[in-house]
């Protein structure tokens, strides 16, 4: 019955001192590695998402336990409709939000607050796996977002959100300040900032 199977050799474990962990397999990049090291891949880790009619503190909780900054948005139907990010939640748009419409804070929900997909922009995923990381940041740079999404198609040319792109990623694999990289004024400055890892 199981003759096409093999029970594999096994060995003891005493000379194994180390635990691999996803930041020990990334390689150090720089402004020339490939820009899919620093895009979030969801055919690799799900996107995070909540509900357009969650209630916005909720959301809040649910970045919190889930350890993001930003989730992704979806109508009843399960459709994209856009982000909402965790300085959306504690910053000033749930105040005016209540003030202008004269409800408390629980009646703000994420849709009310959300980044609409509409004013969101995207990279297409070939562009990305034909550029690099210093291609990204001067897109970033001078697109002044702070998220870029990354869209592809399935094999029937339905367009879908494949991943995602954010300056604080990059910011924190290159170790620099992406403020700092805000204020270069030549790709030869941001390389110099990279490869020093200091101030301009």
């Amino acid at each position: 019955m199981f003759q096409e199977f093999y029970p594999m050799r096994l060995q003891d474990n005493c000379d194994v001192d180390h635990l691999l962990s996803p930041e020990t397999i990334n390689q150090l990049v720089n402004l020339r590695s490939p820009a899919v090291e620093v895009m979030t891949d969801f055919s690799v880790v799900s996107p995070v998402t909540v509900l357009e009619s969650l209630a916005v503190d909720e959301a809040l909780e649910r970045m919190k336990s889930q350890h993001v900054r930003m989730l992704f948005v979806t109508s009843v139907a399960g459709k994209f409709s856009g982000v909402i990010t965790a300085q959306d939640i504690m910053g000033n748009k749930v105040m005016v939000y209540m003030s202008s419409h004269s409800v408390s804070r629980e009646e703000v929900n994420v849709s009310h607050i959300m980044l609409d997909k509409l004013h969101l922009r995207s990279l297409t995923f070939d562009q990305v796996q034909h550029s690099r990381i210093g291609d990204i940041m001067l897109t970033l740079k001078s697109s002044g977002d702070q998220h870029l999404l990354v869209v592809d198609e399935s094999a029937l040319g339905i367009k879908r959100i494949r991943g995602i792109i954010s300056a604080s990623d990059i910011s924190r694999k290159l170790k620099v300040g992406f403020d700092v990289m805000y204020e270069a004024k030549s790709f030869a400055e941001i390389e110099k900032i990279v490869t020093q890892g200091g101030e301009l």
